[in-house]
């Protein structure tokens, strides 16, 4: 007689109709977050998406479960935006370029950026990542003499997070003005 298999060893990898739910359900709920905030209802996720509320409810076992997944997800496509402005040959245009994805990035999730960023960690191993990213790309620009030689990751850290602020302070769809303070404080912080 064989041993019965033990509760780990029967797990499986998640199906993949279920994998491609679980992307579909995250891209709904990105939107319908986008436009009716972080109270929005799991119905209407569920709506957005095309499926039926159980079958959210069997992946995600409420809203902060799926705010938990897109919060993941938010720290990766940061990180990712990092390491692609540290392949830029120029320090100046990658750091800019870097800080130009977090101003789009936090204007299109203003109605929930606040909820994603409560459920971050700065202990996460992509955000530990990130953030030597970041002190990179800052040393970077001040070793080409873009920035002063003063600045640091701090400096550009505390940008990031004005931006934010500047972002939901602003009415809904204009870049503007986090543009501009964009604008005028990378000015304040160059070389010369």
């Amino acid at each position: 007689m064989s041993p019965r298999p033990t509760p780990s060893s029967t797990r499986r990898a998640p199906r993949r109709d279920a994998l491609r739910n679980d992307a579909i359900v995250i891209s709904a709920a990105r939107a319908v977050f986008a436009e009716q905030g972080p109270q929005a209802s799991m119905e209407a996720i569920a709506s957005r998406a095309g499926l039926g509320v159980g079958t959210i409810y069997r992946r995600f076992a409420g809203k902060d479960a799926l705010l938990d997944a897109i919060a993941q997800l938010f720290v990766e496509e940061l990180d990712q935006a990092a390491a692609a402005a540290l392949t830029d040959p120029d320090p100046a245009a990658g750091l800019e370029g870097f800080l130009d994805f977090v101003g789009v990035f936090n204007a299109e999730k203003r109605r929930y950026a606040a909820a994603l960023t409560d459920r971050v960690s700065a202990d996460d191993e992509v955000s530990a990542r990130t953030a030597d990213r970041v002190r990179q790309l800052t040393r970077n620009a001040v070793d080409a003499e873009y920035l002063a030689q003063d600045v640091t990751a701090d400096d550009i850290k505390a940008l990031i997070v004005a931006v934010r602020g500047v972002v939901a302070a602003s009415p809904d769809g204009d870049d503007g003005p986090w543009r501009r303070f964009l604008r005028i404080h990378l000015a304040g912080l160059r070389a010369g």
